[in-house]
């Protein structure tokens, strides 16, 4: 690997010359030669006829580079490798590459000698465009290489380094910005909109926590060819996403099939032992008007959930069950029948009572965590609970991972020896209760599996495949699937293949492509998110009908590798 010296920065924008040539004076071929005779007149005779010329040959240039791909980015550098180029009439002797921001109009590139790997100086937040072409002894280049695209971190320390996805879908409608929301893995923050003014100048307008921006009248108009607009995504950490698309400063007509955006800030106005009402900000529209609301509720360790339709408005109440704890989402849908994708989930308990002292159930127990396993038994530990009166005890129950939860103990500590079932699955969780009945939110899953005796661990899996179903009602439902790359190089363009193990069909996907066949889904990455870098994570979606099961697929391979 090599580092690159500092290059040469030019300009984007060349005049046009155009060159007139005069007509060539002498003509080859068959011609008439006059020559002057004794005497009066001229006598004609016939010249001969020219061999044609054979034109030179031109000497080949080089292919281009094939395969670019950025195997390390940091928030100063990014690291490239590529395929060399196969050389034309003459030796390769060194590469260029350039790599210019969008939105300017200077173009910066150096040279390399003749190597397939150089690491070039970049800077925090900023997005490249890159391409690499060779050259031979004799001065030819080659044609570009593929082009990647790389958005530098924030910074290289701290739990976040990697940059939001880009935002998708930009429109502006009657002066109004609308865009869908990007991915991240922690959560965007907020989204920052720019102006263009198609030279190389972008100037910030302003900041949004939402999927929307209103334009001041000032940023329509201006000096510049051609104003456009773009938004790019922010994390917590700093971070920026890559650019989305842009758009003019004249309205433009979004996608036929653009969904709504997710409503956003699910809470709960006021819970009882039978009920909770709901709130929600109301989702943008995307191509149509949004026109009401699904709410689908799900009883933890439970494979089954209920779902009601709602009207266009922000607010509703929903029946339940005393001393229950629902995991509950909300989607809109739109006059052209499209569905947005789900709003963040919100996990909610109800009381066990709305009579008496106490109606307030106590906090979740902390991390659950196992230790002691020996083939036969393991220690189950979480920190306590807190609650208003006093937590009274704990229950351990024992989850098959579809719908049955057996309730295998209840203590006054934070910690139970398991008996592990020989045939059953060992998968447990925890839940505090008062001396009013109540009982809190459940702590996390955790999974026994006995020893077996000695064996040889198999590899280290490449990639780590999540797989969470959103919303589920009868013959519909909505999942979120993330990839991470748990590997130490980037993938570049992925392929993550699984199979449902029911009547499952995917209807309309998002973040990505898929062709299902069967049973058999292969899920290929956008054009904008084809490289995961080392331990980051890309998220598609899909809606999907089903019949008979809507279990979970057990098993997914990126690449051809499984993945945990």
């Amino acid at each position: 690997m090599v580092n690159a010296s500092p290059g040469s920065l030019f300009r984007r924008l060349w005049p046009a010359f155009v060159a007139v040539a005069a007509l060539p004076a002498a003509v080859l071929g068959v011609g008439l030669v006059t020559t002057p005779a004794a005497g009066a007149g001229t006598v004609s005779t016939r010249a001969a006829t020219a061999p044609p010329s054979t034109p030179p040959s031109t000497p080949a240039p080089p292919a281009p580079p094939t395969l670019l791909t950025a195997t390390r980015v940091t928030s100063t550098a990014v690291t490239l490798s590529w395929a060399a180029a196969v050389p034309g009439c003459c030796a390769i002797t060194n590469y260029t590459i350039m790599y210019p921001e969008p939105f300017s109009d200077v173009v910066p590139t150096t040279t390399v000698g003749n190597v397939t790997t150089a690491t070039i100086t970049i800077s925090p937040t900023r997005q490249y465009t890159i391409r690499v072409a060779a050259k031979d002894s004799t001065g030819r280049t080659s044609p570009w290489s593929n082009q990647i695209v790389v958005v530098a971190p924030a910074t290289d320390s701290g739990p976040d380094t990697v940059p939001p996805g880009s935002p998708t879908n930009l429109t502006n409608r009657n002066g109004t910005l609308y865009w869908s929301a990007a991915p991240d893995n922690v959560g965007v923050t907020g989204y920052q909109v720019y102006r263009y003014d198609g030279w190389y100048t972008s100037l910030l307008l302003g900041t949004t926590t939402s999927t929307t921006y209103q334009l001041p009248p000032s940023a329509t108009t201006g000096p510049g060819p051609r104003i456009q607009f773009y938004v790019r995504a922010k994390d917590a950490a700093g971070n920026l996403s890559a650019a989305s698309n842009t758009v003019d400063a004249t309205s433009s007509t979004p996608p036929a099939d653009l969904p709504p955006t997710p409503p956003r800030d699910l809470a709960v106005s006021r819970i009882t032992s039978t009920s909770a009402t709901l709130t929600w900000t109301a989702a943008e529209p995307g191509c149509c008007d949004v026109t009401g609301y699904t709410i689908g509720y799900f009883q933890a360790f439970h494979d089954l959930g209920e779902s009601v339709r709602v009207g266009n408005v922000t607010t509703a109440t929903i029946t339940l069950k005393p001393a229950t704890q629902y995991r509950v989402i909300v989607q809109a849908s739109d006059s052209g029948g499209h569905s947005s994708p789900s709003s963040d989930p919100l996990t909610i308990v109800t009381p066990a009572t709305d009579a008496g002292p106490d109606t307030v159930p106590p906090s979740a127990p902390g991390t659950l965590t196992v230790t002691d396993v020996t083939t036969t038994t393991a220690k189950l530990s979480w920190t306590p609970s807190t609650d208003n009166v006093g937590v009274t005890g704990y229950h351990v129950y024992r989850w098959d991972g579809v719908f049955n939860s057996m309730l295998v103990a209840t203590v006054p500590g934070t910690s139970y020896q398991v008996s592990l079932a020989p045939s059953a699955p060992n998968r447990y969780y925890v839940r505090a209760r008062d001396a009013a009945g109540n009982v809190s939110i459940a702590t996390n899953e955790v999974r026994v599996d006995p020893p077996t005796g000695p064996t040889t661990p198999p590899p280290s899996p490449t990639c780590e495949v999540t797989y969470q179903k959103q919303s589920e009602w009868p013959g519909g439902f909505v999942a979120d699937v993330t990839v991470k790359n748990a590997a130490t190089a980037a993938v570049d363009g992925w392929a993550l293949a699984f199979t449902f193990p029911g009547e499952q069909r995917i209807t309309t996907l998002w973040s990505a492509t898929y062709a299902q066949s069967g049973s058999a889904v292969t899920i290929r990455n956008a054009n904008w998110n084809g490289t995961i870098a080392a331990g980051a994570s890309v998220t598609f979606g899909f809606q999907g009908t089903w019949s008979g099961s809507n279990a979970a697929p057990t098993s997914f391979s990126l690449n051809g590798a499984p993945c945990l």
